[in-house]
């Protein structure tokens, strides 16, 4: 087996440091159109474009606002 010049064994994909699986479905017609729209921004593996667009929501998100929602009033329904 040779080790390539990045020290990945044999051909594949370059590691991407440390990864968590979060899987999903979608309804078949809206999995083929983003598998369609991966394809057409360049996209090999339409995880890398998920992966993206969940990266490029997550940089565009202010989570330093305080959460608007209210508590429900659960001790009044329950009595």
């Amino acid at each position: 087996m040779a080790v390539t010049a990045d020290g990945r064994v044999g051909p594949g994909r370059r590691h991407k440091g440390d990864r968590k699986l979060i899987g999903f479905r979608l309804a078949t017609e809206k999995a083929n159109t983003v598998r369609e729209i991966a394809s057409a921004e360049g996209f090999e593996h339409v995880s890398d474009w998920v992966a993206s667009v969940v990266e490029d929501r997550i940089q565009h998100t202010d989570l330093t606002k305080p959460n608007q929602q209210e508590a429900l009033p659960i001790g009044r329904l329950a009595s």
